[in-house]
């Protein structure tokens, strides 16, 4: 009897042993586990820039400003609202010194994130206005081409060393029940053609 669907069974049981082990490994080594602040990276770690926090009273605004490096790469931008609240609401609108527009952004969720190419280097101005009925403490978050931020090419980021890993773990069990089943199934369609052979012997 052909064991095929055995050794692919084996084969998924396998793989989600090695991913559960990945994921026990990454939450082992970090000292206070899931839950902790040096687990899953903040939205600042994922910028190169963060501007420091600034209270707007509400119906008020507050502009900041970023200087960019370089000219045609995305400029990556975010704001995060610290102390966020189920009716707080923004509107980011971003211009340069010249007056030019980049659009204008209403956003109601504690984190937007958005991005633009740079046309030239340049200072760009982004008016937060506070559309909410209370005062709101925000940050904003640069970051000039993503591709090379910290989060991605720093060894020791909270990016780097366990939410890469993890995805892979969770890929790697995902791929292993499904080897899982198709072992299954296998096993089964064997045992069928066995089955029926054994009739005519």
């Amino acid at each position: 009897m052909k064991k095929r669907g055995f050794y692919v069974v084996i084969a998924g049981a396998s793989m989600i042993i090695a991913a559960m082990g990945v994921a026990y490994s990454i939450t082992a080594n970090s000292s206070e586990g899931l839950s902790g602040n040096d687990f899953l990276p903040s939205p600042e770690s994922m910028f190169d820039s963060v501007s420091e926090q600034v209270t707007i009273d509400a119906g008020n605004a507050y502009s900041f400003s970023h200087t960019t490096n370089t000219a045609q790469v995305p400029l990556m931008w975010g704001v995060h609202i610290i102390d966020y609240k189920g009716d707080d609401s923004v509107t980011i609108s971003i211009s340069n010194i010249f007056g030019d527009k980049f659009g204008s952004f209403t956003e109601n969720d504690p984190i937007f994130i958005k991005s633009f190419t740079i046309p030239k280097i340049d200072t760009y101005n982004f008016n937060v206005e506070n559309n909410g009925k209370s005062p709101v403490t925000l940050k904003m978050m640069f970051t000039e081409n993503p591709e090379k931020s910290k989060a991605l090419t720093d060894p020791n980021s909270p990016f780097v060393k366990n939410i890469i890993p993890l995805a892979a773990a969770g890929f790697l069990l995902m791929i292993g029940i499904i080897t899982i089943i198709v072992g299954i199934i296998l096993a089964v369609v064997d045992w069928k053609k066995g089955k029926n052979q054994s009739r005519y012997i």
